[in-house]
């Protein structure tokens, strides 16, 4: 709906307010926890930063014919933490003192503790001895006593601790070498001992005095079978001949970034196609890295949109993405999650990102009237570092590099591309 005495049109989207002036969108509001105040305070900053006054409530009456719900305050929504019932206390039976006089009571089963099992068990003797009546005769008396004298002493030894004889100490094993020849015996780092089996009159034949031999065995052992040769990275020279690798890179962001800019200033220049035609939205230059040399196939998705390529066909197969936006134009950082969202519908991974602050040489002209303050290198540089961390797998941060550029001064233009084939030389 156009505001009455502009040339400006409001249009409502479910997740922001669309500004167009004469047909071209010019800022676009986000309704993300905002009231119908908030908005109608955003849009009357933009248009006193035109240069435009309406009158009392014309605003605000627009606002309310596109459909936009008049609520004072958005209130967060607050997660209530479940309340935890407390855990039954355990209950400890106490031991009971029973009387001897007194017959035993059933004890409680408690579903808390199992009852265990008793260590030892009673067995009532039958009382039969020498005699099966249980009689005991003049002649068992004479074995009875011998067993019991044996009890007794065994159970002095045992409480009183008799001392044992204690074997005798050997002394430490000492290393003889007995050599015969001429030939010089050398002992290695590989070297070790080994000892030789002892026969029984070996053993009766070794005394405190005489200490035992160990005989000492050298071996050659070949050391290049032990030990691993890691292989030496490989340099390529400055001079030799490097392979050429394509690359498919996408060039993304909103209108008005200067993504034409940006290409044009690094000398990426329209590719020759197959029927030798000159295509109108893939662009190519052959970078040098370290080992390869990248030809780069820069998309770019402003042309593609107007060369009627078919979306599925864009995004198919990238492997570097470049995410461009204005440092003077807030809403062009905030819709970086969009075009991830775009570029993931069609490939499995993500492949590695190039996040470049453009126009940086604007971001102080910027005034408060604007409505939108500037993307500082501070802001820009932790939301690519949160990227690094959402896309990274098994502890280790996803390939994404920030860069800030100015296509009027020419700084960090030539950096954007050439990290992009630094990164794809990385995943080869």
């Amino acid at each position: 709906m156009i505001i009455p005495g502009t040339t400006i049109s409001l249009t409502l989207t479910p997740t922001y307010v669309e500004v167009r002036d004469k047909g071209v969108v010019k800022k676009k509001i986000p309704l993300k926890d905002r009231s119908f105040d908030d908005v109608a305070l955003e849009l009357q900053k933009y248009l006193r930063y035109l240069g435009k006054r309406l009158a009392p409530g014309v605003l605000e009456d627009v606002l309310d014919r596109i459909g936009l719900p008049k609520a004072r305050r958005v209130l967060k929504e607050v997660v209530l933490e479940p309340v935890r019932e407390p855990e039954p206390e355990k209950i400890i039976e106490e031991p009971t003192v029973k009387h001897v006089d007194e017959k035993p009571e059933k004890k409680r089963k408690s579903s808390l503790r199992k009852e265990q099992e008793p260590a030892a068990t009673f067995v009532e003797s039958p009382g039969v001895s020498a005699d099966e009546k249980g009689e005991i005769s003049l002649e068992d008396f004479d074995d009875i006593a011998d067993a019991l004298e044996a009890v007794e002493a065994l159970s002095d030894s045992f409480m009183t601790g008799a001392p044992t004889e204690k074997p005798a100490k050997k002394k430490k094993l000492e290393i003889s070498v007995n050599l015969a020849g001429s030939e010089e015996i050398v002992a290695s780092e590989k070297t070790y001992v080994r000892v030789g089996e002892a026969t029984i009159e070996e053993e009766q034949s070794v005394t405190e005095e005489t200490p035992e031999e160990i005989v000492i065995i050298a071996e050659t052992v070949d050391e290049s079978e032990e030990e691993e040769i890691e292989p030496e990275p490989q340099v390529t020279p400055a001079h030799q001949i490097k392979p050429i690798v394509e690359c498919k890179v996408l060039l993304l962001g909103e209108d008005g970034v200067g993504k034409e800019s940006l290409k044009e200033k690094a000398n990426i220049v329209p590719i020759t196609l197959e029927d030798e035609s000159v295509s109108e939205h893939i662009f190519g230059r052959i970078l040098e890295v370290t080992n390869h040399r990248i030809d780069i196939r820069v998309w770019s998705f402003d042309l593609a949109v107007k060369a009627k390529v078919q979306r599925k066909e864009f995004y198919k197969d990238s492997q570097v993405l470049i995410i461009v936006y204005a440092a003077s134009d807030r809403w062009s950082f905030e819709s970086i999650d969009f075009w991830l969202r775009e570029a993931t519908l069609s490939t499995e991974e993500m492949p590695p990102l190039v996040i470049v602050s453009n126009k940086i040489d604007l971001r102080m002209e910027t005034g408060e009237d604007s409505g939108d303050e500037p993307v500082g290198y501070d802001e820009g540089f932790k939301f690519a570092e949160e990227l690094a961390q959402r896309y990274g797998k098994e502890g280790t941060l996803h390939p994404v590099a920030f860069i800030e550029t100015s296509c009027m001064t020419g700084e960090g233009v030539e950096e954007v591309f050439k990290t992009a084939a630094q990164l794809f030389e990385n995943t080869l």
